[in-house]
């Protein structure tokens, strides 16, 4: 039939479905509910393949509808490791963003119609903001600290405001980091600073890739650690 199937389970993208075609003539991409279904023509090599996926799938993801986001109101918090926010209303007619260590608390005018569209996406906004300031304080510092005792090197980090991945790592060891990891708990952020460290040796999922994967997370615990990643999302 001239159709042959690869699954791989990404560790940023989960399930993705590579098939060889040979009635292919074009890379078409689709987001399915069993994982990302790519199709490509028979002549297609492992390393064009490889670069469809880093290139491609984050664009696909994108484009892909979000889910609903959460209702921002008096009441909403966030509590995670290493970054920490909530919501005070004062009688003052401002809005103010107070920070301490780990903490965010937005102070909001009393009265306030939270679920109005317009108020909802400024508050988003602030959240994002706040979020942004912690990612940026710790991320980098943390990524030093686990390349000087893993023995790694790169060239140099950024952090952004990424949904369609957690990290990533260019050729030149240029690694790019999400603002989302700050939500995610400190082994899983380790994780994921390891796996772009990684990436400095091997570019490619490779078995020498897992290898020094479960080097650096020894004993042994980047599948583990990846499953334990699956339940997470880059959204608050």
């Amino acid at each position: 039939m001239g159709l042959t199937k690869n699954i791989m389970e990404h560790p940023e993208w989960g399930t993705i479905i590579v098939t060889h075609n040979a009635r292919a003539h074009r890379i078409i991409l689709r987001s399915r509910p069993d994982g990302i279904h790519i199709t490509v023509p028979l002549c297609a090599t492992k390393s064009e393949i490889e670069r469809i996926i880093a290139d491609c799938v984050p664009k696909l993801l994108q484009k892909m509808p979000q889910t609903k986001a959460t209702l921002i109101d008096s009441s909403y918090t966030i509590e995670c490791d290493n970054f920490k926010f909530r919501i005070e209303e004062h009688r003052k007619e401002i809005f103010q963003i107070r920070y301490s260590g780990n903490e965010a608390v937005l102070l909001c005018p009393a009265g306030i119609v939270y679920n109005d569209e317009k108020m909802q996406k400024w508050l988003h906004n602030a959240v994002t903001t706040a979020l942004t300031r912690r990612a940026k304080q710790m991320l980098p510092t943390r990524l030093r600290e686990l390349a000087t005792e893993k023995g790694f090197t790169y060239s140099n980090c950024t952090v952004r405001n990424v949904h369609s991945r957690w990290g990533s790592c260019s050729t030149r060891g240029n690694i790019s980091l999400s603002i989302y990891l700050a939500l995610l708990p400190n082994e899983l952020i380790d994780y994921v600073l390891l796996h772009e460290l990684c990436h400095t040796v091997e570019m490619s999922h490779s078995e020498r890739f897992w290898a020094l994967m479960d080097k650096v997370t020894a004993p042994a615990k980047a599948k583990d650690l990846r499953n334990k990643l699956k339940g997470h999302r880059t959204s608050f």
